[in-house]
């Protein structure tokens, strides 16, 4: 940390504020009473002067100041000449509770965009989660018209005393969830939205309800006839139903994916850990997109796997899962893609829900047992030493395992399946695990075999919206595409397969049994 802004937060402490909205409020007074001084060209170094020039500027827009006029003296005195963005990013640096802040590298990247985009109008939304690599975007570009947008009033205030000397530069208090910059086109913009927000109340009719999907379509709305838009969003972008699947049915129709990356894993953490994309929108016609993964390492910033598929070929796609375009040179892939097999989704053939969430607490002697993912081992279900818990079971039937049903696990960090068999007790589902109970038209064994398949395992991985931990939702799953054979078929490759099963394990069990027969004749000669 800064010493300088170590020992302005210390005089803040000192004085009982200590919450992050605290710390930027009084930040805000200091640099704002500052800037009156400056346009009034008053210098003074008496603290009741100073102080009732404070309460004029400042209370109006930050509210009352919370301590006496010695404790604004010292606070001024301490902040005045300590940089307001590095301040800022300092006490944000670590917030878990809801603010993202971008890195750096991520800025960097922006910044060289814009130099070979060389855009007029330039519009960068939420301007505060930029803040790490913003200043030096807008000094290094004296040409372009920048808009920053902001929906919090601190931000706003901040964004005024940071940028407001600029004369490129225009700040705009507005939410990019509902309508917002009328009549307003732009060459670049740049967004970071919030991930799975819910707006209450969106101001008109929006094709999803998460502001992530809110913020993509309001913002192709502002491109010019050259526009781009630069937007990083969750992985369930690329593959929800629903709203989703109407938005990007929406791109496709009416705009044009330049290119779709993954960025590294963490890049926004400690927030969040889920996985991000950065898509690039366009309003200019495209032959091929560029698809590919972020890497950063050594300081550098760059695409690893880059590859270029027709426009045509991945408009073809329902959905725009990236891992499985990306790993069109795995074989099984190709074969799966290319196979006659007819396919179905999931949500088809089977009914798909989550187990029951179940704390800790919730934990006790009862008739009702549990299945979890450790309960899972080798694609096959231990059912001894299960959890219980104490419950009436009309209030957990709708989690009720039933001979036949597929479990998945949802979370964690590997891929775990197996097919239930009733027990002479009641087992429910736990949150961990996602439930698929098959219809007529398939079996539960059929499926868990196409689970643990080279191809099935890639499917279910492109589901994935977290990172290093497992992040599955059922409603993706249902989206889930396996090949639909007959079901005389799939009862062959069942018997097959528990044949062979049966084998491996009877060959693994004389084999353990025959190492363990050959140790022990050793030992015996050592004795």
């Amino acid at each position: 940390m800064n010493r300088n802004i170590d020992l302005a937060l210390n005089v803040l402490y000192q004085r009982q504020l200590t919450s992050r909205e605290q710390l930027l409020n009084e930040m805000l007074r200091v640099k704002m009473t500052l800037k009156k001084l400056e346009e009034a060209s008053i210098t003074t170094k008496n603290k009741e002067k100073l102080f009732q020039f404070m309460k004029k500027v400042t209370e109006d827009e930050l509210g009352f100041f919370p301590a006496d006029r010695d404790d604004f003296w010292a606070i001024f005195e301490e902040l005045k000449d300590i940089d307001l963005i590095d301040f800022t990013l300092e006490i944000y640096k670590n917030d878990r509770l809801g603010t993202i802040i971008s890195p750096r590298y991520l800025s960097a990247y922006i910044s060289d965009r814009i130099r070979y985009l060389q855009p007029n109008t330039i519009l960068i939304t939420e301007a505060e989660k930029h803040l790490s690599g913003l200043k030096e975007i807008i000094n290094r570009f004296q040409d372009p018209k920048f808009t920053l947008t902001t929906q919090l009033k601190p931000m706003h205030i901040l964004l005024q005393l940071a940028f407001g000397g600029y004369k490129n530069v225009k700040i705009r208090f507005e939410s990019i969830y509902t309508g917002c910059l009328q009549d307003e086109k732009y060459d670049y913009i740049y967004s970071l939205p919030a991930f799975g927000y819910r707006p209450e109340e969106l101001g008109e009719k929006f094709l999803t309800r998460d502001s992530d999907g809110i913020a993509i379509q309001n913002m192709i709305e502002h491109l010019d006839d050259k526009g781009i838009l630069d937007i990083i969003v969750p992985a369930k972008i690329t593959f929800a139903g629903a709203g989703y699947m109407k938005l990007r049915r929406y791109i496709t129709e009416h705009f044009y994916v330049e290119s779709i990356y993954i960025l590294p894993e963490g890049t926004f953490r400690p927030l969040t850990a889920i996985k991000t994309y950065l898509f690039s929108i366009t309003t200019k016609p495209r032959e091929n997109i560029k698809i590919g993964t972020f890497e950063f390492s050594k300081r550098e910033f760059e695409i690893e796997d880059k590859k270029e598929i027709p426009t045509k070929g991945f408009l073809s796609h329902e959905d725009w899962r990236i891992e499985l375009l990306l790993a069109d040179d795995n074989e099984n892939i190709q074969r799966f893609k290319s196979s006659k097999h007819e396919k179905v989704k999931l949500k088809d053939v089977a009914e798909v829900f989550r187990g029951k969430s179940i704390l800790k607490k919730d934990i006790s002697v009862g008739s009702i047992s549990v299945l979890n993912i450790s309960n899972i081992e080798y694609g096959e279900i231990n059912y001894e030493k299960m959890d219980t818990i104490d419950e009436e079971e009309r209030k957990i039937k709708r989690y009720e395992l039933y001979t036949g049903d597929v479990v998945l696990s949802c979370r964690g960090t590997a891929i775990k399946s197996a097919v239930f068999k009733a027990q002479d007790k009641t087992i429910i589902a736990s949150a961990n695990l996602i439930v698929i109970r098959p219809k007529e038209k398939v079996k539960g064994e059929y499926i868990k075999i196409f689970f643990e398949s080279p191809v099935g395992i890639a499917i279910i991985k492109s589901f994935q919206r977290g990172t290093t931990i497992m992040n599955i939702n059922s409603s993706d799953i249902m989206e889930m595409e396996i090949p639909l054979l007959p079901i005389s078929k799939q009862q062959e490759m069942i018997d097959k397969y528990n044949e062979e099963l049966s084998i491996y394990k009877d060959t693994i069990k004389k084999a353990e049994n025959r190492w363990l027969q050959v140790k022990d004749s050793i030992y015996n000669h050592l004795i």
